[in-house]
């Protein structure tokens, strides 16, 4: 097992423990809001995300503007440049990085955006 390997399975295994709001002592926020797929807002919803289903009901469907593919970005603009969903995952990172975590940027990345 090479490094990067072992480091990937590491921090996709710390983003998952942002899940830790679910918890009475934390906040007993219920699943959907903290468990659920992160996605970009500001653009179309891809079906690949879970409950797609849902994505109808959502507000930003009414908007012209963020049905298309691309949406309010331009193509190529880099995930630290779009507006992602909230949930477990950016929770971790903002706990990491406000307990002055020696992560590396790739770490924080992956518990980010895996």
């Amino acid at each position: 097992m090479t490094y990067q390997y072992f480091c990937n399975i590491f921090f996709g295994f710390v983003s998952d423990l942002g899940k830790i709001l679910l918890l009475p002592k934390f906040g007993e926020l219920p699943q959907w809001a903290v468990v659920g797929d992160t996605f970009p807002l500001g653009c179309a919803f891809d079906e690949a995300n879970i409950h797609h289903k849902y994505f109808k009901d959502n507000p930003d469907i009414k908007y012209p503007e963020y049905n298309t593919k691309n949406g309010i970005y331009n193509e190529g603009c880099g995930l630290d440049n779009v507006m992602m969903s909230w949930g477990h995952d950016d929770y971790m990172c903002m706990v990491a990085k406000e307990n002055g975590s020696t992560l590396p940027k790739a770490g924080l990345f992956i518990i980010n955006y895996k």
